[in-house]
């Protein structure tokens, strides 16, 4: 009977041992956790098995991954870079061109002036060559008389031409 009640004390302290040792297991949880929380205890004892039994796809496939991870990243940064420098390089364009089209109407400008000066049937002859649109601008930036004047001499197709598309503020 004492051997009963001895082998039931000594029972009782191993089931006891046990269940501390599973509470302080519980209450630090293992790098396999601190990794990443499962969504099961299913799945967390298959990984946990496959892991023990080191399973070297599982392993090739995590280090696979990681290394496309890094290397998106990597590619990200440098598709942000080039965003960057096209952005950069598309306000220049845009300076450029505002400074061109700045340029191009002082020039049509002072060819406006040039052809006030000129004889209203030569001024025709010569606008009468030019693209429609480059007409336009000159006979725009000149003083009313002078352009009614150039208007008047050149050849009525052409005037009419001119004055349509100036009117419309497109070429025909």
């Amino acid at each position: 009977m004492m051997r009963c009640a001895l082998l039931v004390v000594l029972l009782c302290g191993i089931i006891v041992n046990q269940g501390v040792a599973a509470e302080k297991t519980a209450a630090a949880p293992g790098p396999a956790s601190a990794e990443q929380p499962y969504d099961s205890v299913e799945e967390r004892r298959i990984m946990e098995s496959m892991k023990a039994a080191g399973n070297p796809q599982l392993s090739s496939d995590r280090e696979e991954l990681e290394r496309r991870q890094k290397e998106l990243k990597r590619l990200e940064g440098e598709v942000d870079k080039k965003i960057e420098q096209l952005n950069q390089l598309r306000v220049q364009v845009e300076k450029l061109l505002e400074q061109k089209g700045a340029e191009e109407q002082k020039r049509v400008t002072e060819l406006a002036k040039m052809y006030e000066k000129m004889t209203a049937d030569k001024a025709a002859a010569v606008i009468g060559t030019l693209e429609t649109p480059l007409a336009i601008s000159i006979l725009g930036k000149m003083k009313t008389k002078s352009a009614a004047k150039v208007l008047g001499t050149m050849e009525r197709d052409k005037a009419a031409k001119l004055t349509t598309a100036f009117s419309t503020l497109s070429p025909p």
